[in-house]
C-alpha cells in the first residue's frame, strides 16, 4: 500500500510560533505516532556549544515543541552527542541552549548520547555494505523518533537537514573519522531510527557556508513532515539547490525510505512562494578536507595521528577570518 507523505511549510512570527508549530504537527497527523504511553525522542541540531542563529536549533522552538509533546506523551526525551572532533561536550551545548531549565520546566528527560551504551548496526545500502554505531536507547526503547534540524547548507554534503542531523546520534565524538561512504551511512541511520516526525527550524537559515558558520538568513519559516526524505527534499527545493546534488537524499530514496518528488506529497501550501536562492562557498580548507571525507586513512592521519598538531598549526595560516573565529570559539571548550 502506498504511503501518504505529508509536508508543511509556513511563515510564522514570535507571537504565533507555538500555535504555528501545533498547526504544522496537526497537518502531518502527528498524533498517529505520539500516544500517551509512547516513548518519544527528539534530536535537535547542537552543532555549536551555544545558540547561533541559522546554525543550531532555536531554544524557543524546542521549548514550545516539548510543551506540546508533554501534553500528550508522558515519556519525552531529548538528547545530543558530544561535539565532533572532541570539540565540546554535549553538556556544554545543553547549557548554551538553556536546556537544563527548559527540560526542568517541561518535565523532559535530557541525555548525552555519548554516555549511553551503544552497538553497531550493519547492512547493505544501495549495494554497499556499511555499519554505524548508535545508542541502544534509540534502537530499542523509542516508539517515535523526531528530528529537529535547522535549514542550512553544508560544504561537504550540500545541505544539512533532518537526515544529516542524525549523524549527531553517532555517539563517538571522533565520528569525523567515519565519513567514508557517508551517504550510505546516513541512509542506514535513517532506516534504523525511522524518524516519524520532522520539525525543521527555518526561523533563521544558513547560507554560504555550513555547518559551523556562514550567513544567517531571517526567513521566519517552519517546516514539518512525517518523513525525513520528504522534509529534506522540500528544504532543498526551497533553498534553490538541485536535489540531484544531495547524494544522501537520493540514496535514501533509492533505498525506499521516501520520495523526492514533491508532486507525490500532500503539502499545505505552494512551496514555490517561499523559495530563495542559497549558495555554497567552499574555502581552501574545505577543498583540502574533501579527500578526508572519502578516506578513513587520510582522516585518521589528519585528525588522530602524531602529526595532527603540526597539521593544525599549518591549517591555522590557511583559515579565513570566519574560520579562525569559529576555531577560537571552539578552543574555549576543548
Amino acid at each position: 500500500m502506498k504511503k501518504d507523505y505529508y509536508a508543511y511549510i509556513s511563515k510564522t512570527n514570535e507571537e504565533n510560533l507555538k500555535r504555528d508549530i501545533l498547526k504544522s504537527l496537526d497537518f502531518i497527523k502527528w498524533k498517529d505516532h505520539v500516544k500517551k504511553d509512547s516513548t518519544v525522542f527528539i534530536k535537535p541540531n547542537f552543532t555549536f556549544p551555544y545558540y547561533k542563529e541559522g546554525i543550531t536549533t532555536s531554544p524557543q522552538i524546542i521549548e514550545y515543541f516539548l510543551e506540546i509533546l508533554k501534553e500528550r506523551a508522558d515519556n519525552v526525551i531529548i538528547g545530543e552527542s558530544d561535539g565532533g572532533n572532541d570539540s565540546f561536550k554535549a553538556d556544554d551545548a545543553f547549557k548554551g541552549h538553556d536546556m537544563y531549565r527548559i527540560c526542568k520546566d517541561t518535565g523532559t528527560e535530557l541525555v548525552n548520547l555519548s554516555n549511553l551504551p551503544s552497538r553497531f548496526v550493519e547492512e547493505e545500502i544501495v549495494g554497499k555494505k556499511v555499519k554505524v554505531e548508535l545508542p541502544q536507547l534509540l534502537l530499542d526503547d523509542v516508539d517515535c523518533f523526531i528530528s529537529l534540524p535547522v535549514l542550512k547548507v553544508h560544504v561537504m554534503t550540500n545541505v544539512t537537514l533532518s537526515m544529516k542531523n542524525l549523524w549527531g546520534c553517532h555517539p563517538d565524538s571522533m565520528r569525523c573519522l567515519q565519513h567514508k561512504n557517508l551517504s550510505e551511512k546516513l541512509t542506514l541511520i535513517t532506516k534504523s531510527l525511522n524518524p516519524k516526525i520532522v520539525l525543521m527550524d527555518g526561523l533563521y537559515a544558513l547560507d554560504g557556508h555550513g555547518p559551523m558558520y556562514g550567513d544567517p538568513k531571517k526567513l521566519d519559516l517552519i517546516f514539518a513532515s512525517n518523513n525525513p526524505v520528504v522534509n529534506d527534499s522540500l528544504g532543498t527545493h526551497v533553498m534553490g539547490l538541485p536535489i540531484e546534488s544531495v547524494d544522501h537524499i537520493i540514496k535514501a530514496e533509492k533505498e525506499g525510505l521516501g520520495t523526492t518528488n514533491l508532486k507525490e506529497i500532500h503539502i499545505n501550501d505552494s512551496w514555490e512562494q517561499f523559495q530563495t536562492q542559497f549558495d555554497l562557498n567552499k574555502t581552501l580548507i574545505d577543498k583540502l578536507n574533501t579527500p578526508l571525507f572519502k578516506s578513513k586513512t587520510l582522516a585518521k592521519l589528519a585528525y588522530a595521528s602524531p602529526i595532527t598538531p603540526l597539521i593544525y598549526k599549518f591549517v591555522r595560516f590557511l583559515r579565513n577570518e570566519k574560520e579562525q573565529e569559529v576555531a577560537d570559539q571552539m578552543g574555549k571548550y576543548n
